[in-house]
Protein backbone atom coordinates (compact mmCIF):
# COMPACT_ATOMS: atom_id res chain seq x y z
CA UNK A 1 0.00 0.00 0.00
CA UNK A 2 1.14 3.17 -0.91
CA UNK A 3 2.19 5.87 1.78
CA UNK A 4 -0.25 8.48 2.16
CA UNK A 5 1.38 12.02 3.32
CA UNK A 6 -0.17 15.36 4.13
CA UNK A 7 1.97 18.22 2.57
CA UNK A 8 1.10 21.77 3.31
CA UNK A 9 -0.30 23.72 0.45
CA UNK A 10 1.17 27.00 -0.74
CA UNK A 11 0.04 30.12 -2.21
CA UNK A 12 1.53 28.51 -5.33
CA UNK A 13 -0.94 25.74 -4.99
CA UNK A 14 -4.28 27.78 -5.47
CA UNK A 15 -4.31 26.50 -8.64
CA UNK A 16 -5.36 22.80 -8.32
CA UNK A 17 -6.73 23.71 -5.03
CA UNK A 18 -9.55 25.70 -6.56
CA UNK A 19 -9.47 23.09 -9.65
CA UNK A 20 -10.92 20.29 -6.42
CA UNK A 21 -12.73 23.07 -4.91
CA UNK A 22 -15.30 23.09 -8.15
CA UNK A 23 -15.27 19.62 -8.05
CA UNK A 24 -16.12 19.57 -4.65
CA UNK A 25 -18.78 21.87 -5.41
CA UNK A 26 -20.21 19.81 -8.23
CA UNK A 27 -20.43 16.46 -5.99
CA UNK A 28 -21.78 18.17 -3.14
CA UNK A 29 -24.67 19.07 -5.25
CA UNK A 30 -24.29 22.93 -4.01
CA UNK A 31 -26.01 25.55 -4.76
CA UNK A 32 -22.30 27.51 -4.67
CA UNK A 33 -22.27 28.94 -8.58
CA UNK A 34 -18.61 30.85 -8.55
CA UNK A 35 -16.70 30.15 -11.32
CA UNK A 36 -13.20 28.65 -11.36
CA UNK A 37 -11.72 32.63 -11.00
CA UNK A 38 -14.12 33.10 -8.14
CA UNK A 39 -13.02 29.99 -6.67
CA UNK A 40 -9.37 30.61 -7.38
CA UNK A 41 -9.68 34.54 -5.62
CA UNK A 42 -11.61 32.91 -2.71
CA UNK A 43 -8.66 30.25 -2.37
CA UNK A 44 -6.03 32.72 -2.41
CA UNK A 45 -7.84 34.99 0.17
CA UNK A 46 -8.27 31.98 2.36
CA UNK A 47 -4.58 31.37 2.30
CA UNK A 48 -3.77 35.17 2.84
CA UNK A 49 -5.52 34.83 6.02
CA UNK A 50 -6.01 31.95 9.15
CA UNK A 51 -7.25 29.37 7.14
CA UNK A 52 -4.65 26.42 6.51
CA UNK A 53 -5.21 24.05 3.24
CA UNK A 54 -3.21 20.16 3.01
CA UNK A 55 -2.55 18.41 -0.21
CA UNK A 56 -3.26 14.96 0.56
CA UNK A 57 -0.53 13.08 -1.75
CA UNK A 58 -0.52 9.48 -2.66
CA UNK A 59 3.05 8.30 -3.61
CA UNK A 60 3.37 11.25 -5.97
CA UNK A 61 -0.44 12.30 -7.13
CA UNK A 62 -2.43 14.59 -5.13
CA UNK A 63 -5.48 12.96 -4.62
CA UNK A 64 -7.75 15.38 -2.34
CA UNK A 65 -6.96 18.45 -0.28
CA UNK A 66 -8.24 19.73 3.25
CA UNK A 67 -9.01 23.72 4.16
CA UNK A 68 -9.12 24.37 7.73
CA UNK A 69 -9.72 26.79 10.53
CA UNK A 70 -7.79 26.59 14.09
CA UNK A 71 -9.69 28.64 16.89
CA UNK A 72 -10.78 28.41 20.45
CA UNK A 73 -13.35 26.15 21.20
CA UNK A 74 -16.59 29.07 21.87
CA UNK A 75 -17.84 26.95 24.79
CA UNK A 76 -14.37 26.28 26.65
CA UNK A 77 -11.78 28.37 26.50
CA UNK A 78 -9.39 26.34 27.08
CA UNK A 79 -9.74 23.72 24.68
CA UNK A 80 -9.01 24.19 20.65
CA UNK A 81 -11.31 23.26 17.95
CA UNK A 82 -10.65 22.74 14.08
CA UNK A 83 -12.86 23.93 11.58
CA UNK A 84 -12.44 21.42 8.77
CA UNK A 85 -14.60 23.73 5.93
CA UNK A 86 -13.61 21.52 3.25
CA UNK A 87 -12.44 18.05 2.05
CA UNK A 88 -11.96 16.58 -0.85
CA UNK A 89 -10.44 12.90 -2.42
CA UNK A 90 -10.57 12.94 -6.37
CA UNK A 91 -13.42 10.90 -8.07
CA UNK A 92 -11.15 8.20 -9.49
CA UNK A 93 -9.57 7.41 -5.64
CA UNK A 94 -12.73 7.27 -4.17
CA UNK A 95 -13.88 4.11 -2.62
CA UNK A 96 -10.30 2.78 -1.72
CA UNK A 97 -10.25 4.12 1.80
CA UNK A 98 -7.98 7.23 1.26
CA UNK A 99 -10.79 9.61 2.47
CA UNK A 100 -10.34 7.90 6.12
CA UNK A 101 -6.84 7.61 6.21
CA UNK A 102 -6.61 11.19 5.25
CA UNK A 103 -8.84 12.00 8.54
CA UNK A 104 -6.74 9.61 10.87
CA UNK A 105 -3.56 11.67 9.16
CA UNK A 106 -5.14 14.86 10.21
CA UNK A 107 -5.87 13.66 13.46
CA UNK A 108 -2.77 12.11 14.34
CA UNK A 109 -0.13 14.35 12.77
CA UNK A 110 -1.95 17.79 12.95
CA UNK A 111 -5.57 17.91 15.04
CA UNK A 112 -4.31 15.61 18.50
CA UNK A 113 -6.62 16.16 21.64
CA UNK A 114 -8.95 18.54 19.16
CA UNK A 115 -12.36 18.91 18.25
CA UNK A 116 -12.75 19.08 14.27
CA UNK A 117 -16.40 20.09 13.04
CA UNK A 118 -18.08 20.31 10.02
CA UNK A 119 -20.84 21.16 7.65
CA UNK A 120 -22.58 18.78 5.62
CA UNK A 121 -24.95 20.33 3.17
CA UNK A 122 -28.44 18.06 2.84
CA UNK A 123 -27.90 17.79 -1.01
CA UNK A 124 -25.23 15.43 -0.14
CA UNK A 125 -26.27 12.43 1.25
CA UNK A 126 -22.74 10.60 0.33
CA UNK A 127 -20.78 12.72 2.04
CA UNK A 128 -22.84 12.67 5.50
CA UNK A 129 -22.76 8.80 5.01
CA UNK A 130 -18.83 8.71 5.07
CA UNK A 131 -18.62 11.66 8.09
CA UNK A 132 -21.24 9.26 10.10
CA UNK A 133 -19.47 5.76 9.32
CA UNK A 134 -15.88 7.74 10.50
CA UNK A 135 -17.31 8.32 13.59
CA UNK A 136 -18.37 12.28 13.54
CA UNK A 137 -21.82 12.79 15.28
CA UNK A 138 -24.67 14.83 14.77
CA UNK A 139 -24.23 18.67 16.68
CA UNK A 140 -26.52 20.83 15.48
CA UNK A 141 -29.00 21.89 11.90
CA UNK A 142 -28.88 24.77 10.55
CA UNK A 143 -32.09 26.05 8.34
CA UNK A 144 -32.13 28.50 5.95
CA UNK A 145 -35.66 30.82 4.84
CA UNK A 146 -34.77 32.34 1.47
CA UNK A 147 -36.20 35.16 0.02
Amino acid sequence: METLKLVPALLSDVDILSEMNKELIEDEKSENSMTINELTIRMKDFLNSDWKAILLVLGEQIVGYALYLERVDVNNRKDKTVYLRQYFIRRQYRRSGLGKRGVDLMRTELFQDTTISIDVLESNPGGKRFWEEIGFKKYYTNMRLKP
